[in-house]
Formats: C-alpha cells, sequence, structure tokens
C-alpha cells in the first residue's frame, strides 16, 4: 500500500479555565460546564511529560465527567495519535470537531480539530473524509501550509492530480518566505523540503519529468533534502519512455 506523508504545523490553544474548588469551570463557545481539577492537572501533566498511557487514562477520567469538552477529546486524540493508534485518535478528533461546532466555539480551534482530523483520515486512507475535514479547516485557515500539504495528500489518493498540485503549490509558497539572499533565516527547510517532495510528487503523476526534475534540484539545493531513489527512477524511465514514443511516431 502507498503511503502519503502527513504534515502538522505548531498550535496553541488557550483554554478558558477558572478553579473553583475540586473543579474547573470551563468555557466553550457560548456554554460553560465543569470538569474535576485534579484529573485535568494530573492529565496535562502526564502528557507533557511524554507519559502516554498514564495520560490517557487521566483524560479519560476527566471526560467521563464531562465527554462535550472539544479540548479534552482533542488532547486525548493526540496522544493516540503519537502512539499511532489512528482509529482511536479519528474517534476523539471527531469529538473535539463536532462539540466545538454544536457549541460555535472559536474559530481557530474548529479549524485546528478538523487539520489534524483530515490529517488523521489521510494516515486511514480515508481521503474523502480527508478533503471535507481538511477544506473546513482552509475556510478559517487558508494561509496554512499544513492544511495545503495534507489537502495535497487526499487528492492524490484520489487521482485528482491537479487539485494535488495546486495545494501542494500552495504549501510550498506560504512556506517558501523570501529573504535578501534567498529565503529568510525563519524559514524550516527540512519542512519545505518535505513540501517541494510533494510538488515533485505530482508532477511525476502528471507525467511532467522536467518539472519533477527541477523539484527535486531545488529541494536539495535550497533545503538540503534528498529524494528517494524511486522518484528519481521514475523520471529516468518516463524520459527514456517519452523518447522512444516519440522515436516510434517519427519513424511511422
Amino acid at each position: 500500500m502507498k503511503k502519503f506523508g502527513v504534515l502538522l504545523g505548531g498550535f496553541a490553544l488557550v483554554c478558558m479555565v477558572a478553579a473553583c474548588g475540586s473543579s474547573r469551570k470551563i468555557k466553550q463557545g457560548s456554554e460553560e460546564f465543569s470538569i474535576d481539577e485534579g484529573a485535568y492537572l494530573e492529565a496535562m501533566s502526564l502528557q507533557d511529560d511524554g507519559m502516554y498511557f498514564e495520560a490517557i487514562k487521566a483524560w479519560q477520567t476527566v471526560l467521563k465527567d464531562e465527554p462535550r469538552w472539544a479540548l479534552g477529546n482533542f488532547n486525548i486524540a493526540l496522544i493516540y495519535d503519537q502512539l499511532n493508534l489512528v482509529p482511536e485518535a479519528i474517534e476523539h478528533y471527531e469529538l473535539a470537531v463536532r462539540w466545538s461546532e454544536e457549541h460555535n466555539d472559536d474559530a481557530n480551534a474548529r479549524a485546528l480539530y478538523n487539520l489534524h482530523l483530515g490529517a488523521a483520515y489521510v494516515r486511514a486512507s480515508l481521503p474523502k473524509e480527508a478533503v471535507d475535514a481538511l477544506k473546513k479547516a482552509l475556510a478559517t485557515d487558508q494561509f496554512n501550509p499544513y492544511v495545503h500539504f495534507n489537502l495535497s495528500s487526499a487528492y492524490i489518493m484520489r487521482k485528482d492530480y491537479d487539485r494535488a498540485l495546486m495545494h501542494a503549490d500552495s504549501a510550498v509558497d506560504l512556506a517558501a518566505k523570501p529573504g535578501p539572499g534567498g529565503l529568510d533565516e525563519s524559514v524550516d527547510r527540512a519542512e519545505l523540503g518535505k513540501f517541494i517532495l510533494r510538488q515533485a510528487e505530482c508532477h511525476l503523476e502528471r507525467g511532467e519529468w522536467e518539472k519533477a526534475r527541477t523539484a527535486l534540484m531545488r529541494a536539495r539545493k535550497q533545503c538540503n533534502v534528498e529524494a528517494t531513489p524511486r522518484m528519481w527512477d521514475a523520471i529516468k524511465n518516463g524520459e527514456a519512455a517519452a523518447k522512444a514514443a516519440e522515436k516510434e511516431g517519427s519513424e511511422g
């Protein structure tokens, strides 16, 4: 089975909480409810320390009392994702999206939840569901290169290479900030290199050998990121086949 890359950018969410005895008040959109403060603090601490299985148990305690908490579901989904337990991650990403939408939660939070949900759908080889979730993220966060990168992955899976290339191009354009002598120093060259390789993959699927070669050379020169031998072989074989076909046509 062919694997498609999934990348996710960093994020920052502020949880609106107020301590009240042994409980915490949670503000989620237009609604306010309480969670167990001790379990919440334990879950956050365990998650921060990378003690994922213990953190899952703590988050389950929190969510048992208040299963509608979107950010709680998102956090436990992140842990499942880190452990490569994709079905479990999807389940909780879906709950995060559901409750954030039903309670009219912050639009940036909803976009983040949909980005992670869409990326998880890609990993689960569910391109239609991935496109639906990522389009929701894109509606709010249209300048996020990771949304475009994952949309490109989903469209490649659907063999819609035109849309895949369009989003791969957008990911590269958004990540490649120009500087005085080339790329700006703030650019994450490793990430940009992966975006450029996605461009190349789209060109390969479209039979655009020279454009694919140019993309691979750019990834090497600008980002010090090397393509796989498979990609170089695809260009070599594609160009050879094109020349053979051209020769056969001229002789005919």
